[in-house]
């Protein structure tokens, strides 16, 4: 949802107000960089992220790695005691760099993000195989994917971990509910889903 505030505000208003979260009630007990699974590789872990929107650093964080990093786990608020829920504010910190224009270096992590959202809205879940299909296509390594694969893909099927249903997607029962899911955020974001 789109929050429009006046002339004046600071990014730690804009950011809380749109994420519903208080910012500025973290302890930086850094848990959730502790539980994060990606914190090793961003470039700010999420504790940091928390401090650095209090203290406005608002273009470092729109054009880093860590927020197009985060994949909505949850993990952040599992592990929080003040139950903040921190993908809320990744949610509106990559959000906000998209309409401001922010360019970041990571491609990779927004396209398959997109990708595996088509999948669940299109099939009403999370087809495997297509999602890998789609990103080695994305990416433009199909060559070097596939033969990464080859090793593997094999061994599954003659041990029975996979099989032919496996790599036919299918749509569950209630996609178009799942659809219309998407649809309802896209009207109250006012535009398109990512």
């Amino acid at each position: 949802m789109k929050v429009f505030l006046g002339e004046k505000h600071s990014f730690l208003e804009e950011v809380e107000a749109r994420s519903g979260q208080k910012v500025q009630e973290c302890y930086q007990c850094s848990k959730c960089s502790g539980g994060c699974p990606f914190s090793r590789v961003m470039d700010y872990a999420p504790n940091s992220i928390l401090e650095m929107i209090v203290y406005g650093m608002k273009d470092q964080l729109l054009s880093s790695k860590a927020i197009q990093m985060c994949i909505q786990c949850g993990t952040c608020g599992a592990q929080c005691p003040a139950g903040f829920e921190l993908y809320e504010v990744m949610n509106v910190l990559r959000e906000m760099a998209k309409e401001e224009g922010y360019k970041t270096n990571e491609k990779k992590i927004p396209k398959m993000n997109s990708i595996f959202l088509g999948e669940v809205r299109n099939l009403g879940r999370m087809h495997e195989v297509n999602l890998m299909v789609k990103n080695m296509f994305s990416q433009g390594q199909l060559v070097k994917d596939v033969a990464t694969l080859i090793p593997i893909g094999p061994p599954m099927f003659l041990k029975g971990i996979m099989g032919v249903g496996d790599m036919l997607s299918h749509k569950i029962q209630g996609q178009a509910h799942v659809a219309k899911i998407f649809e309802n955020v896209e009207k109250m974001q006012g535009g398109h889903a990512k």
